[in-house]
């Protein structure tokens, strides 16, 4: 019985060890070269300089790590630029990266358009008003699903575009001037915004010619004003690893609704911790196969990216839903993996203008190959096509208020894998992980999620780092269970103001610098929150939620209760204390840090809320709760606020109540549609192919309305009481193939069905009814959706409005001192 209790002893004993995660992070730190990239002027008139290394990017002599995220001016009106600008900063995008589409400013050839949406000049100095950065995409060929790739129509019709042509650089050098005019002035080393600019776009500059017409572009733009500090190119389809002239930039998307399959595609590798810094899918539509490139030692670059997947946009053929977590891993996995800038692509929605001679959007008729949205734009990015929030917006606020607070750290630490990897993208089973550090000390990035599989939890974990001295660190001292889709960083052998953090099962969100410095941590899902200390500079301790533990050389806080007063504190033998706050994640998901020079300030709003300066602006509909740190913290407002101190916090809480709803709108169905024609002021036509399959048609409806066999028309009417607001949504529950609204026969929104509903901005007050178009869904059609999507309205009417509502929100504005 002994022998039989022992074998199962050390049974157990084996199978808890399956789940301790060893990573070998002793190894020397990679060889750092510098000055060897060709970059552009790098200090600004006050001083500031920008620089970089073959592993990160340098700011003030500092190592820096960029947030950047995609936002297209063009796309979105110019009343609303300002707001968007600080929504980004509020998301923790501190690098604001826009197309500079051709055809958006010469769409007929000699004739220039800068004004209302098209304004360069505008939103730069918006940007520099809020101190954004820049970073011009100039083309000349860009993508970004607009027509031609955003050439216009006129250089296609004459050909020999993308290589040295003498007639084609010659319209270049133009377009360019006329952008290098809008930047005058605004370049970093004016003390402008724009601190970059990259050339061209999915370009393959890994042969002779490639490489010396990119490079011939990079010439000219220079010429044209553009003396920045970094230059960029796409790393994709092929690029020249070698050279010194541009930094090249990666990605990775969700999805890819370009590839011409209407069946589920395979899972991809994109979330997975590796080497892997490109995703091969993209641009896979116009580039074919791309090799995948693993290899980086002894590269000159440091490991940056432009299109991170901050959503996707559908196509007609392919209508993938992307949820929050399908975007946010992505980024955890290739922050984990070694990745120095983050950049996404979209970071913010908008809509395709109507051109003078055609619609914008890239579509099948004009040779492209897929179709998309006439307007439409809205990508299911964090911010969409309206300006509307969603909830990756607050979920990728976390991860960015974490590398805007430590990432000048985390730039300088390199990736190191565990013995223990996925076998392939579906692996539910092997938790998925990565560390970054240096010298003993790091984080563990985790994020067990893979789009579109069910991932099982991991129980029983524990990581071993082999640190240098042949030293070990294992932790927790208790294995955790990873739930499914969890996304966290652990940090180990963190300082905090001369206090060694040994590790903690929480996650690093900020730091408000003070008399008694505050560092914020919060819950991650499914783990309870522990920190342990070294003892030895520790003169006191003590917690409150949370049970202190005291150990010869350790100091451990376990059992905590997060929420504000959730609070360790810290005495060092001079008596400087240092405060630990463990948020819950949803308090953390809505956490705002304030960098105001005299005190630093930390807000948890209930609500929307965006920043500029001391000046915060609230936008709601119902009771608005804003907690606010220090206590000493004053509101001025018109509002009305109601505050209240707490003795177990160390924050002071406000309420206020805002004045918003939302009521039914109200529709009918109409069957004549003649009067609602527009037969003036016409707009242009949308492109069709000749002739079309019945399995994949495209969309049928039109920029001017226009009746299709089958399709449901409903009148919209808006209250009167709702017209005198500036702006409202309406969200539509409907089905079927399309929808398109119009007003006055025009075409003003459109979507094409993908199951969710239908949200769309309104800033016509006047707007007094609108009428939608919804196309029919038919059998033959033969589309991908999301499992569930088409087989709810398979064998039933084909399209239809099933209810509608309108929202409207009020602003509030106060200022914090």
């Amino acid at each position: 019985m002994k022998k039989l209790l022992y074998v199962l002893f050390l049974f157990s004993i084996t199978v808890k060890a399956q789940n301790i995660y060893t990573v070998d992070i002793s190894a020397v730190m990679p060889q750092i070269l510098s000055g060897h990239l060709k970059q552009g002027s790098n200090i600004a008139p006050n001083g500031d300089k920008l620089e970089v290394n073959s592993l990160y990017f340098i700011k003030n002599g500092k190592p820096w790590y960029p947030v950047m995220g995609e936002f297209h001016f063009s796309r979105f009106p110019k009343s609303q630029w300002e707001v968007s600008i600080l929504k980004m900063k509020a998301a923790g995008i501190d690098v604001l990266a826009t197309y500079v589409f051709w055809i958006y400013h010469e769409e007929e050839e000699a004739k220039f358009n800068w004004e209302s949406n098209n304004d360069f000049k505008a939103f730069l100095a918006l940007c520099k008003k809020h101190q954004m950065y820049v970073f011009a995409r100039i083309g000349p060929w860009c993508h970004g699903e607009v027509r031609n790739g955003g050439f216009p129509d006129w250089i296609v019709k004459r050909g020999n575009m993308r290589k040295n042509d003498p007639a084609y650089l010659s319209s270049v050098k133009k377009f360019y001037n006329q952008i290098g005019l809008q930047c005058k002035g605004m370049y970093f080393k004016d003390g402008g915004p724009i601190i970059g600019t990259q050339i061209e776009n999915e370009y393959r500059f890994n042969n002779a010619k490639g490489l010396e017409h990119i490079l011939e572009l990079k010439k000219m733009a220079i010429e044209s004003g553009f003396d920045v500090p970094y230059y960029t190119a796409t790393g994709w389809p092929g690029s020249n690893l070698k050279q010194d002239e541009l930094i090249p930039v990666w990605g990775a998307y969700p999805e890819a609704p370009w590839d011409k399959k209407t069946t589920k595609l395979a899972l991809s590798d994109n979330y997975l911790f590796g080497t892997l810094r490109n995703d091969p899918a993209i641009g896979s539509d116009l580039l074919g196969k791309q090799d995948e490139i693993t290899d980086y030692k002894g590269f000159r670059y440091p490991y940056a990216t432009a299109e991170m997947g901050g959503g996707i946009q559908v196509t007609y053929h392919r209508r993938p839903i992307i949820n929050s977590d399908d975007v946010t891993a992505l980024a955890y996995t290739k922050i984990g993996s070694g990745a120095n800038l983050m950049g996404y692509y979209m970071f913010h929605g908008g809509s395709n203008k109507i051109g003078k001679l055609s619609t914008l959007q890239e579509s099948k008729a004009s040779k492209y190959p897929n179709d998309y949205p006439i307007i439409n734009y809205d990508f299911q990015s964090p911010i969409g096509e309206y300006g509307n929030l969603k909830p990756s917006f607050y979920n990728f606020r976390v991860l960015h208020t974490f590398l805007n607070e430590f990432g000048s750290e985390l730039a300088t630490y390199t990736a190191c894998f565990p013995d223990k990897i996925p076998v392939n993208a579906a692996d539910a089973n092997t938790l998925r992980f990565a560390v970054r550090a240096k010298n003993n000390s790091g984080f563990v990035f985790i994020s067990q999620v893979e789009r579109q599989l069910q991932m099982n939890e991991v129980k029983d974990v524990q990581f071993q780092l082999k640190l240098k001295d042949n030293k070990n660190l294992v932790f927790p001292e208790k294995p955790i269970t990873i739930k499914n889709n969890v996304q966290a960083i652990f940090p180990f052998n963190m300082d905090i103001e001369g206090f060694n953090l040994q590790y903690a099962t929480a996650q690093p969100l900020c730091k408000i610098e003070g008399n008694e410095p505050l560092y914020v941590f919060f819950e991650v899902d499914g783990v309870a929150p522990e920190f342990v200390f070294e003892k030895n500079k520790i003169k006191d301790a003590k917690a409150n939620n949370a049970t202190l533990n005291g150990f010869p050389e350790k100091y451990q806080f376990s059992k905590l209760l997060p929420g504000l007063n959730c609070i360790i504190e810290l005495v060092a033998a001079n008596n400087k204390k240092v405060r630990i706050l463990t948020l819950t994640s949803e308090q953390a998901k809505n956490a705002y840090k304030i960098n105001d020079p005299k005190q630093q300030k930390l807000l948890i709003s209930n609500t929307e809320l965006v920043l500029s300066g001391n000046q915060i602006t609230l936008t709601g509909r119902e009771t608005a709760q804003l907690d606010a740190y220090p206590q000493n913290s004053k509101l001025s407002s018109k509002a009305k606020w109601n505050s209240e101190k707490s003795n177990a916090s160390i924050f002071k809480t406000y309420t206020a109540k805002l004045e918003g709803g939302e009521i039914n709108l109200p529709f009918e169905e109409v069957s004549d549609v003649r009067s609602f024609l527009n037969f003036k002021n016409k707009l242009p036509a949308d492109n069709r192919l000749a002739t079309i399959a019945a399995t994949n048609p495209g969309p049928q409806y039109q920029t001017n309305l226009s009746p299709i066999e089958g399709a449901k028309y409903y009148l919209l009417s808006i209250p009167e009481n709702i017209k005198l607001k500036q702006q409202f949504f309406i969200t539509l529950d409907y089905f079927g193939d399309t929808g398109s609204v119009y007003s006055n026969g025009k075409l003003i929104a459109d979507d094409f069905y993908y199951g969710k509903p239908w949200k769309i901005g309104i800033n016509q007050p006047k707007t007094k009814q609108l009428l939608v178009q919804i196309v029919p869904l038919t059998e033959e059609i033969k589309i991908y959706f999301e499992p569930g999507i088409r087989e709810a309205i398979s064998g039933k009417e084909r399209a239809g409005l099933k209810s509608g509502k309108i929202t409207f929100e009020e602003k509030i504005t106060l200022t914090i001192k």
